[in-house]
């Protein structure tokens, strides 16, 4: 397909690839969904080219049919569907790999054939995606965008989903290959753009793109937290909330123990966790162990419910194992408990607790220690004016850095100088 030079501001017509769309909630199809229909209002022209719901835990909350629509207008995109595997099993290496490898080929093959002229290809991480965009790429003709919401194979090796020597070696050769073809690349933190440049990727190729909030939706003076809170039955409790996926590398073991310290001193202290995920089993065991009726463990929610549920907590926290890929990873819930204007417990280091210290959003725990949390939350409890102070701060911080408008603008620019950078080289 041929790219003609564009205008700032003409209309441009794109091709989205990507594995996980509406109906599926998980974080990287809530960023594609809504910067698409963005892209869509500025007087684009966006097709998308994505999977039947497949992701793991969309599979296991059964929070979604696989029986969608293969082809439909939503939000002003053409929306295409093409089957990809998914199970409600534990998840499992392999299982994974057949969930990511098979709408690698299903998907890329839809791209290949889909009907219409685009100037751009953008593909949004994981690697398997990449792998696929970078084909379409190249038969095509079309400068790709690579939009890099997880780092492959880092991510893969760090929770052990990855480990074969052979695999790991081949899998970071492929991802050197589709960084060197891609015109732009999208990452969500600061620490992503080190880890790439540090791989040899130029910096100029390399754009800040972090995951977004709208500060309005998270307002919490505009939320009845007294009735929300009647109805989760959380009237007369102090509540210290952990909302998302229940992942590996969240170490939510470091919550449980928390809660267990907190409990000797202040039962009236309630850990509530929204969400589900991979460590649920070992959450619920740790409950039962620890006989931990401080704690209170609810499903998914939809997701208009969160800044209710945000808003009905007293203080948020959030925790990560220690490991170089979590020192780099910064999740979209952190920019949502700061617009929340809810003060932040973090058992964090990196790019989170840089971003935490830096707003004075929070109290951070740079060992993971369950005792300095447990400190933490009493000191909170005991100091409403401290918790007020930190939570407007994160909240100001928030609506700075990372309001939705300010990061589409970006993101539609990073776009247009993809198209610019294919026309140059083919002119070239």
């Amino acid at each position: 397909m041929g790219i003609k030079p564009l205008s700032v501001g003409s209309a441009m017509r794109l091709l989205f690839l990507h594995q996980h769309y509406y109906p599926e909630t998980v974080g990287t199809s809530t960023r594609a969904v809504e910067i698409v229909e963005y892209l869509v209002k500025q007087g684009h022209e966006v097709t998308v080219v994505t999977g039947i719901p497949s992701h793991p835990s969309t599979m296991r909350n059964g929070e979604s049919s696989r029986k969608q629509p293969r082809e439909e207008m939503m939000g002003g995109a053409r929306i295409i569907r093409t089957w990809a595997y998914g199970s409600s099993k534990p998840d499992h290496f392999l299982r994974r790999m057949a969930t990511y490898g098979s709408f690698m080929i299903t998907g890329m093959l839809r791209a290949l054939f889909v009907r219409g002229k685009f100037d751009a290809l953008v593909t949004i991480s994981p690697l398997p995606d990449g792998i696929a965009g970078w084909v379409v790429s190249k038969v095509r003709g079309l400068p790709m965008m690579f939009d890099v919401c997880d780092i492959w194979p880092d991510c893969a090796v760090a929770v052990g989903m990855l480990n074969h020597p052979l695999l790991v070696k081949s899998s970071f050769w492929i991802e050197k290959k589709i960084y060197d073809h891609a015109k732009r690349i999208g990452v969500v933190t600061r620490g992503f753009t080190e880890n790439l440049v540090a791989k040899g990727v130029p910096r100029e190729k390399v754009i800040l793109l972090p995951d977004w909030v709208e500060p309005a939706l998270y307002d919490s003076s505009r939320v009845d937290r007294d009735a929300l809170r009647q109805k989760h039955g959380l009237e007369g409790r102090y509540v210290v909330s952990f909302l998302g996926n229940f992942g590996l590398l969240m170490g939510l073991e470091v919550i449980l123990e928390t809660a267990r310290i907190v409990k000797e001193s202040d039962p009236n202290v309630l850990f509530w966790f929204v969400g589900k995920g991979v460590a649920l089993p070992m959450m619920e065991d740790r409950i039962r162990e620890w006989k931990l009726d401080n704690v209170r463990i609810i499903g998914y929610q939809p997701r208009e419910d969160v800044p209710g549920l945000l808003a009905a907590s007293d203080a948020l926290i959030v925790t990560y194992r220690q490991d170089t890929i979590t020192r780099i990873t910064v999740p979209s819930k952190i920019y949502e408990y700061m617009s929340s204007a809810r003060p932040v417990v973090a058992g964090v280091e990196g790019v989170i607790k840089e971003i935490v210290e830096d707003a004075r959003a929070g109290l951070v725990s740079e060992t993971r220690n369950p005792a300095e949390l447990a400190e933490f939350i009493t000191r909170l409890k005991a100091d409403p004016e401290l918790s007020r102070a930190l939570g407007e701060r994160g909240r100001e911080y928030a609506t700075k850095h990372f309001a939705f408008e300010k990061v589409a603008a970006d993101y539609e620019r990073t776009v247009r100088e993809t198209v610019e950078a294919g026309a140059v080289e083919r002119r070239g």
